[in-house]
């Protein structure tokens, strides 16, 4: 499965380039840079700037540098872009052999321009500046805490203050560089050939990754990178192979699929965070839309949006699909201008000590995809819900206090991968629900979204279990015909509570919600004995309400067999909060709503 991953994010390489945009090429990678130095023509420090917003907080700029492979070597020494620490050395309190493999590397470098130019020489008398005298500058040409930040070892580059530019990007010095870079890539012998996995293009094997790309960005993963690709131990290597060429890929498309998920991880539009897992989704089009119907999907409006969509952006036609379902429309008629053949990816990562471990890998077609998300809206489809909810907005009702951190991790993949296959929720999620349904207090017990993942729930298995019965059963609203006695118990559970706020006229600290919910759901025969005694205390007490609250009792107890049964199931407790949730939206929903939800 890792190798059709890599090769999806491939893919997607070969569209950037179809696109014309701006790619590093096979001697550059991306680099995220914290710092900036600035030298003078004699190559003196005469300036170190760390990079902030508008607001005065550090940020990271993003950069095309010399290759960085990943570090297996503790002295390895990037060109042009590196921690301070080989920068600088003994200069500012660090290890002078880090400044000194620097200097040796650079050199080697620098020797193979054509011709010097007055950057060249700076940059030249820089990295041979002995360290007492760098130490001066760089105390005269920043601040202490600077110098601190410094230490913690993120990227600097730096910049030839006389002309403003970048050395990384001045051409002279990336002849140079890509001389030395190509030189070494071809210098070795071709024999054997190895098919790469990836492309499957025959290769020679100093053309082969040795390693595979390091990954930032991923929730909870080492902050220097993790491989989706490693070979460590003897106990994975095959044929006496070694690291990565037990998985032959070749360098350059290691490298472009590492672009490719990198930019991705660090783009808001294309990943979101589901507890400890990192979902990374993509669509093989270049059409905005279509990447936006996959956001719109997994991602919530920010809830300092203030300012409303437009009516037929993608996102607002996501967000209303509740309420163009009860209007009778399609998938197909509601996204007409999107186009259904256009394979989507969705790809959930998590950490695993230096490594990064696949959680979930789903692909398929915008059109499967369309359609097996409108049928889970009409699934959730309950009176009460007038939008769209997101599958973080259902996740974080089965959390405790909302909160995704206090979630079991399992679920959000379970969650959604029986969304996008189009499969039943799973019991685990319905479990999870009933739990922190019985557990909380009255106020947060039942809403629209617990009601409506409850009678997703049983809709779904009814279907896959061809039960027509138990399928008509569940309603978008109240129903008063259903054969399920659970269901008339929850109702008559809201009549009750209904009655005990009637008379008391709502001044109360504690419902038999807050008292009696756990027990009545679970052993009716125990409690609503007890209840109903209760209630014919509050009828007679009750001269405005009294009568009206009998009467409801009465219909709905009609209902009930003659006995109340000694226990519910976990899926009768279900049915009992629908009915309950039923009843109490009969019971607050005017006649016109009523009319415009049916």
């Amino acid at each position: 499965m890792t190798f059709m991953i890599l090769q999806a994010l491939y893919r997607y390489y070969e569209l950037l380039e179809e696109r014309g945009e701006s790619l590093p090429g096979e001697a550059y990678s991306e680099a995220y840079v914290s710092f900036e130095i600035q030298l003078d023509q004699n190559g003196r420090v005469l300036a170190i700037l760390p990079y902030t917003n508008e607001k005065g907080r550090t940020i990271k700029k993003k950069y095309y540098v010399p290759k960085q492979p990943h570090r297996t070597s503790n002295t390895l020494p990037f060109f042009l872009c590196d921690k301070a620490e080989y920068l600088f050395g003994e200069a500012i309190g660090m290890r002078e052999a880090r400044r000194i493999s620097m200097r040796d590397f650079w050199l080697d470098i620098l020797d193979k321009t054509e011709f010097e130019t007055e950057e060249i020489r700076a940059l030249r008398a820089f990295v041979s500046m002995d360290s007492t005298k760098l130490k001066s500058d760089i105390e005269h040409a920043t601040q202490p805490n600077v110098i601190e930040s410094l230490k913690r070892g993120d990227l600097c580059v730096l910049k030839y203050a006389p002309n403003g530019k970048l050395f990384h990007q001045i051409p002279e010095i990336k002849l140079a560089w890509e001389t030395k870079f190509y030189s070494e890539s071809e210098g070795l012998d071709t024999n054997p050939l190895y098919t790469c996995l990836i492309t499957g293009k025959r290769v020679p094997k100093n053309l082969l990754a040795r390693t595979h790309p390091q990954f930032k960005k991923v929730a909870g993963a080492q902050s220097s990178g993790a491989s989706l690709v490693s070979f460590n131990e003897e106990a994975f290597r095959s044929y006496g192979l070694e690291q990565s060429y037990n998985a032959p890929t070749s360098q350059q498309a290691a490298e472009a699929y590492g672009l490719v998920l990198n930019r991705f991880l660090a783009d808001p539009a294309h990943k979101v965070r589901l507890n400890d897992t990192t979902v990374v989704f993509w669509t093989e089009s270049n059409e905005p839309r279509e990447q936006e119907f996959l956001a719109s999907l997994l991602q919530e409006a920010p809830a300092d949006n203030r300012e409303p969509d437009r009516e037929d952006s993608v996102t607002a036609r996501i967000r209303s699909a509740i309420v163009r379902i009860r209007e009778g429309r399609t998938f197909r008629e509601t996204f007409a201008d999107l186009n259904p053949d256009t394979r989507f990816y969705v790809l959930g990562l998590s950490p695993n000590a230096a490594r990064l471990a696949v959680r979930f890998w789903y692909t398929g077609s915008l059109g499967e995809i369309g359609e097996r998300v409108w049928q889970h809206y009409a699934d959730l489809l309950v009176q009460g819900l007038d939008h769209s909810p997101s599958i973080r907005a259902l996740l974080r009702e089965l959390a405790l206090q909302g909160d995704l951190a206090n979630l079991p991790p399992q679920l959000e993949g379970q969650l959604l991968r029986s969304i996008l296959l189009g499969q039943p929720y799973p019991r685990s999620v319905f479990a999870q629900l009933m739990n922190r349904i019985r557990a909380d207090d009255a106020s947060r017990k039942l809403n629209p979204r617990r009601a409506a993942l409850i009678k997703g729930y049983f809709i779904r298995q009814a279907r896959r279990h061809q039960n027509q019965a138990m399928e008509a059963n569940l309603t978008m609203t109240l129903h008063e015909d259903s054969t399920s006695t659970a269901y008339h118990l929850g109702r008559l559970f809201a009549c009750l509570e209904k009655t005990q706020k009637d008379a008391h006229e709502n001044q109360l600290n504690a419902t038999i919600t807050d008292r009696y919910w756990g027990a009545a759901s679970a052993t009716p025969a125990l409690v609503f004995p007890r209840l109903l005694h209760l209630a014919r205390h509050h009828i007679s007490k009750d001269e405005k309400w009294g009568r009206r609250n009998d009467d409801l009792i009465q219909q709905v107890m009609s209902k009930l067999p003659t006995s109340f049964p000694a226990r519910l199931t976990l899926e009768e407790q279900g049915m009992f909060a629908l009915g309950y949730y039923h009843q109490r939206q009969e019971f607050y929903t005017s006649k016109s709503d009523k009319q415009s939800q049916n």
